[in-house]
C-alpha cells in the first residue's frame, strides 16, 4: 500500500503533515471530543517518535522503515489496548512501512455487580451528602443506562410522556435513541424537577465523583464510577428477561447486542435455562 500522497502523484509528505491530514479527515462530521481524542493520539506519536518531536517526525513517510515503526510501537506498548489500537490505526493510514502492524485484542473490563442491599446502602449514604443531589443523579443513571456525559447534557425538553429521547448531538455514536421509562424513573424525574435546575438540564449537577467516592467508603462497597450504574442497568434488564437486542438499542450499541452477549453471557445462559424449564412439549 502506498501513501495517499503517492497515490495522488504529488510531492511526498512528511510524517507530521500526513498525520495531520489523517486527523483532519477523521474529524469531518465528528464531535469535538472525538476530534480532541484524535489530536491526543497525534500528540503521543509526535512526542514518542524515535529521535524526538523536532527530528524524525519531519521525515518523509515513504522513507520510514519497518525498524523505525517497530522501535516506535515498542515505546507505546504500555498504553491501553484501545489507545494503542488508535495509534496503530493512524500509522497504518499514513505510513507504508506500518501496514503489517497488528491491533491488540480489547478485553472487556470486569465490573463486579453490587447487590441490591449494597445499592440501597449506597443510596442512603448519597442522600446524606450535604449540598449534593448525588442520590438522585445515581438513581437516574441506574434507571436509564445513560453514560454520564449523555446524562449531564439532557434537558427537560428531551423528556416525553413515557420515554426520554437522547438526541444525537450528545450520544457517543451521534445517533439519537429513545429510552423507555422503566419502573421508578417517573418518580425520580419528579424529584429532579423539584430541585434547583442547572441551566434547564435534567441533572442538577454535572457529576458526583466526590460524593460517590465518599459514599462507597461509608457504605462498605467497592469504589464505583458513574459507568458502573450503566452496567447495573444492563444487568438488571438481562435479569428481568429483556432480550439482548432491545437492551443494546436502549444503551445505544449498534452491534445488535454482540458486545452485550459477550459481557453478560453468564446471565443470558441463566435466563435461558429458566425459560427452557418452562417449556412443555
Amino acid at each position: 500500500m502506498t501513501s495517499s500522497c503517492a497515490a495522488l502523484d504529488c510531492a511526498p509528505m512528511n510524517l507530521t503533515q500526513s498525520l495531520q491530514n489523517w486527523a483532519g479527515l477523521q474529524g469531518i462530521g465528528k464531535k469535538p471530543r472525538t476530534q480532541k481524542y484524535h489530536r491526543e493520539i497525534l500528540g503521543i506519536i509526535f512526542s514518542r517518535w524515535p529521535g524526538g518531536p523536532d527530528v524524525d517526525v519531519d521525515v518523509d513517510v515513504d522513507a520510514i522503515t519497518v525498524q523505525n515503526v517497530t522501535d516506535f510501537v515498542l515505546s507505546v506498548a504500555h498504553y491501553s489496548a484501545a489507545r494503542y489500537n488508535a495509534i496503530v490505526s493512524a500509522l497504518k493510514a499514513t505510513v507504508p512501512a506500518a501496514q503489517k502492524l497488528k491491533r491488540r485484542r480489547v478485553t472487556i473490563k470486569d465490573r463486579p455487580l453490587i447487590s441490591q442491599l449494597e445499592f440501597s446502602r449506597l443510596l442512603d449514604e448519597l442522600d446524606r451528602r450535604p449540598r449534593s443531589h448525588a442520590g438522585l443523579v445515581i438513581r437516574f443513571l441506574a434507571h436509564t443506562g445513560l453514560r454520564i456525559n449523555e446524562a449531564r447534557h439532557l434537558e427537560w425538553g428531551h423528556v416525553h410522556e413515557d420515554f426520554i429521547l437522547c438526541p444525537g448531538t450528545i450520544t457517543k455514536n451521534g445517533r439519537p435513541r429513545p429510552i423507555p421509562f422503566v419502573n421508578g424513573i417517573a418518580d425520580i424525574l419528579e424529584s429532579l424537577r423539584s430541585v434547583k435546575r442547572r441551566e434547564g438540564k435534567i441533572l442538577p449537577q454535572a457529576e458526583v465523583k466526590r460524593s460517590l467516592k465518599k459514599a462507597c467508603t461509608l457504605a462498605g462497597v467497592r469504589r464505583l464510577s458513574h459507568h458502573d450504574f450503566r452496567h447495573l442497568f444492563a444487568t438488571r434488564c438481562v435479569q428481568s428477561g429483556v432480550d439482548i437486542p432491545t437492551i443494546a438499542r436502549w444503551l445505544g450499541h449498534r452491534d445488535g447486542g454482540a458486545l452485550l452477549g459477550k459481557t453478560y453471557f453468564h446471565l443470558v445462559d441463566e435466563h435461558s435455562r429458566k425459560m427452557a424449564a418452562k417449556v412443555q412439549i
